[in-house]
């Protein structure tokens, strides 16, 4: 009993000195040093002279970093070591009894139920994505589950291993709803979801969205839905922790975040199969969970890779809500305003999750080059507009399992809901998220900018309506 009860004041001890020491932080600069070294590499814009002048200043970096984070973990797990002075027969037989299976199976369990005591208070309004009120312990768990992509695979490996084989097969017949921010996305997935055909990621899965059967037997944030609260965006929509949201961007940055996110945006994203089928193993693990057999889930960064989500999964639809782009635009304006002055956390937060649409993290899709003109004005975001859905247009004419679908008539004519309810496989009934957007008058813009965005959205709205059979 002396040996088991010396193991879990280890964990405990051991778990506090990683909370208060800088080794996450280490790990994150690591990780994205050596980001910058794979982009450097592949990069045919950089002269051979110029990287073999800065790769050996990144190596350095890497090495002093490692280093560092080598000594931080040593003194994070001094604790354990010393407390084989308290053990019987010496701290050699300690060492080797911490090395046995079980061992190391009850230091993991008693580290992670403690960092789950600590951070089981997180509030509703957290969950509705006031990340700036997350204490300081709730911010550590969420950089060691969402900082270092080196955690996320250990994770997800993990998660895989114990729930994969358990899993219901996947038969293809999923939802994905992706486009522009502020394009109705995420009130169009709530619709689907809300229908209970469909399992997807909800905030009861942060910060280990990964590994979502291993997190909900370790928390109990998704037992109850607890209070709703409106969400940091201002715009009425209240979620609890069994809300959807778009959490699985946190996959394709941990397996293939340097293939598409650079310093200057986003670009176009051709995953290869192995990452593909990792990302079907992912929704297999959420189906796990909830009990389903389908998958929804709203991404706006899954316009980069539009085209090979719809190649791969033939069977899916792929919804594309379509806004009229003044108000659209707009409305990208007024967020970025919102979340341009924001605390580092949040914006951490942020980036973790993908999220790159506006605000202080704000890197755009690079379709057709970088977007001209200054993010505090109207035009750059109808710019934005522009050149995501001339790509879109272009995936949309290639694929028919993907459809756009016009917001505006979709949240005032219920004729629209049930032709999309068809089109995914369900039975028609009434609407209970959707809503009329009531949109401020836009401010000073472009004219002809603005005409050819109106131009271009009549066409892709002709479309969509055609598609849903309206």
């Amino acid at each position: 009993m002396l040996f088991w009860g010396l193991v879990t004041i280890a964990a405990i001890l051991a778990s506090e000195a990683f909370l208060r020491l800088p080794v996450l932080g280490r790990i994150a600069e690591v990780s994205a040093t050596a980001q910058k070294v794979g982009r450097v590499l592949k990069s045919g814009r950089i002269s051979d002279h110029w990287k073999e002048r800065i790769l050996p200043a990144y190596a350095l970096r890497i090495g002093v970093g490692s280093v560092s984070f080598f000594l931080l973990l040593c003194l994070a797990l001094l604790p354990v070591a010393l407390l084989g002075l308290l053990y019987p027969p010496g701290l050699t037989a300690w060492m080797t009894a911490l090395l046995g299976p079980m061992a190391i199976l009850v230091l993991c369990v008693v580290s992670l139920g403690y960092l789950w005591l600590r951070t089981r208070g997180a509030s509703a309004h957290k969950a509705a994505g006031s990340a700036s009120d997350y204490s300081a312990l709730d911010r550590m768990l969420h950089r060691l589950a969402l900082g270092s992509p080196m955690v996320g695979e250990m994770a997800m490996d993990i998660e895989k291993g114990l729930f994969l084989k358990s899993a219901p097969e996947d038969n293809g017949r999923h939802v994905f709803v992706t486009g522009l921010a502020r394009a109705g996305t995420t009130i169009l997935m709530r619709e689907i979801h809300a229908t209970g055909q469909f399992g997807s990621l909800t905030y009861a899965d942060m910060p280990f969205v990964l590994a979502p059967n291993l997190w909900a037997k370790l928390s109990s944030k998704g037992a109850k839905a607890g209070a709703r609260a409106e969400r940091a965006h201002g715009d009425g929509i209240e979620v609890d922790t069994q809300s959807p949201e778009a959490l699985d961007e946190v996959y394709w940055k941990m397996s293939d975040g340097g293939a598409y996110i650079g310093e200057d945006g986003l670009r176009p994203h051709a995953p290869d199969t192995d990452v593909v089928a990792g990302y079907r193993d992912l929704i297999r693990l959420v189906l796990r969970k909830t009990g389903k057999r389908r998958y929804v889930s709203k991404n706006n960064n899954n316009i980069l890779r539009i085209a090979t989500l719809a190649e791969a999964m033939p069977e899916a639809q792929i919804l594309v809500p379509l806004r009229e782009p003044l108000a659209h635009a707009a409305s990208l304006l007024n967020q970025h305003e919102r979340f341009t002055d924001r605390d580092p956390f949040v914006r951490d937060y942020m980036t973790w999750l993908g999220h790159h649409e506006f605000g202080a993290t704000h890197r755009p899709f690079l379709f057709d080059g970088r977007p001209s003109g200054d993010p505090a004005t109207l035009d750059y975001w109808l710019r934005v507009w522009v050149a995501a859905y001339r790509a879109l247009d272009a995936a949309e004419a290639a694929h028919e399992n993907i459809a756009f679908v016009p917001y505006e008539a979709l949240s005032a004519d219920p004729a629209v809901w049930q032709a999309v309810a068809r089109r995914i496989g369900l039975e028609p009934r009434p609407a209970g998220e959707l809503k009329v957007v009531r949109d401020k008058a836009p401010g000073a813009h472009d004219a002809a900018l603005a005409a050819e965005a109106a131009a271009l959205h009549a066409r892709l709205k002709a479309r969509g309506l055609a598609k849903l059979g309206l």
